[in-house]
């Protein structure tokens, strides 16, 4: 009896491993093929000696058994400008993973690369090896480095920055009271997180149509482009006089342009095809200010895009100020006049676009007689709802639509320019079109029909690009 008990209980033992063993997904590994959620992995323009963002690849097991990974390493090894994390521990290389079918596991890839001492960027690869068996398998690893100016240091005397490296500003760089910081046609400034310009003295952005100034985060990635509020932006002092910015571009910041006067001590700064958005709070806030602004773009901010206070005179020519915001709701309209601490600034709107997703895109914190001495718009598109905004005055505004839609060619991708129905075509007043006959985009503006009001004439055959 007792050996039949003993039989039974063997034989339920080798029952339970061969049940143990069907269950399990790891048992008897095979070597086999691995699959890759990309072959490639890139990344954008990386700056020399600051790391990258972090990418990451999926090795797969697509097959119907368990696969032993007999290696996976980085081609290049401890050499190389590329570093790995594989399945959560950081090295150049791993042995022996099991991957179950239908299983993954990640790595992670980021990559420092040295300076090389060019201006151009340089490209660097490399590739992560995997090894089943006789199955041998990469996935190739590639970005291009570029070396950069590091700002980390006051402007004190004028000094030029030029096309070729771009600048990285650590900090706040300030420009003192008798230095000219001059940026030729296609300088690049980059931001690093919560760092800012400070003018006392004159900053001269030179762009042209062709070849921008762009002043963004350091956060290159194309992801990044349209992300606000990543650098504090451009701040102008009560004592800075004759600054510029000439077809430059200000995007990511919190207020991409602040200009802090005072009474009796304005500042004055001018705004000639910049384009200014993507700022998590506001694109211009003036105070106490002079500020000219002709063919440039406000857009994309999570409070008012243009904020006027504190008198000054403030003139928008050609302009298109167009706010929506997707990350909250937003209730502060697109632009903003106010008294602040001291009297309401003297705006003027000509050929100008101010809208966005709101129903009124314009406040004037003031009585209607208050707003009549001190705003003036001609010949343009103002969103406002006349029923409510208590200071407005039909006397404000002179051959000016205040409903419709704007129908941009693709407002979604930020591309403003109008398409073949817009409201804006053929009606915007000629004397302003003729003092300024190109567009922000150096494109010319009709001398016999009307020009279109906003920053954008629309050119023949004009769509939208594919994607």
């Amino acid at each position: 009896m007792d050996q039949q008990v003993l039989i039974r209980q063997v034989i339920l033992f080798f029952l339970i491993v061969a049940a143990c063993l069907a269950c399990d997904p790891l048992a008897n590994p095979v070597s086999g093929r691995i699959d890759f959620s990309a072959d490639t992995i890139s990344f954008d323009t990386v700056f020399s000696g600051v790391g990258s963002a972090t990418r990451e690849f999926r090795a797969i097991n697509r097959g119907k058994e368990p696969v032993l990974i007999d290696r996976i390493w980085l081609a290049g090894g401890e050499a190389s400008p590329f570093r790995l994390n594989i399945n959560g521990v950081a090295s150049t290389e791993a042995g022996r993973l099991l991957l179950a079918q239908g299983d993954s596991l990640f790595v992670f890839v980021e990559v420092t690369i040295d300076p090389t001492g060019e201006d151009s960027p340089v490209a660097v690869t490399d590739s992560v090896v995997f090894l089943s068996g006789s199955y041998l398998s990469r996935v190739i690893l590639e970005a291009w480095g570029q070396d950069i100016w590091l700002v980390e240091d006051s402007v004190d005397i004028s000094v030029t920055w030029s096309e070729g490296r771009p600048y990285v500003v650590r900090g706040t760089l300030f420009i003192d009271t008798a230095a000219v910081l001059t940026m030729e046609p296609g300088t690049r400034v980059f931001f690093h997180y919560d760092a800012g310009m400070t003018v006392a003295g004159t900053l001269l952005a030179q762009g042209s149509a062709d070849k921008p100034v762009l002043m963004a985060t350091d956060r290159i990635e194309k992801e990044y482009t349209d992300v606000p509020g990543r650098w504090k932006g451009i701040l102008f002092l009560d004592c800075s006089r004759g600054s510029r910015l000439q077809f430059t571009e200000v995007r990511n910041a919190a207020e991409a342009v602040r200009i802090e006067g005072r009474e009796g001590s304005l500042p004055d700064v001018a705004l000639d095809g910049a384009m200014l958005l993507h700022n998590s709070v506001a694109s211009l806030v003036a105070r106490h200010a002079d500020v000219s602004a002709v063919n440039s773009l406000l857009a994309h901010t999570g409070f008012s895009t243009v904020s006027l206070a504190g008198g000054g005179n403030c003139s928008f020519v050609h302009c298109t100020v167009v706010n929506r915001w997707e990350y909250g709701y937003r209730t502060e309209p697109a632009m903003f006049i106010g008294k602040g601490d001291g009297t309401l600034p003297v705006v003027t709107v000509l050929n100008s676009v101010i809208s966005g997703t709101l129903n009124s895109e314009i406040t004037i914190d003031a009585s209607a007689t208050e707003a009549a001495g001190s705003f003036r718009a001609d010949s343009s598109l103002i969103r406002v709802d006349t029923l409510t905004a208590d200071w407005y005055t039909s006397s404000l505004f002179r051959d000016v639509i205040t409903t419709g839609t704007l129908n941009f060619i693709d407002e979604a991708a930020w591309d403003f320019r109008p398409d073949t129905l817009s409201p804006l075509l053929d009606v915007a007043g000629r004397e302003e079109a003729a003092a300024w006959p190109y567009d922000i985009r150096q494109k010319p503006r009709p001398s016999g029909d009307g020009p279109d009001i906003g920053a954008y004439e629309r050119q023949p055959g004009e769509k939208r690009p594919e994607r």
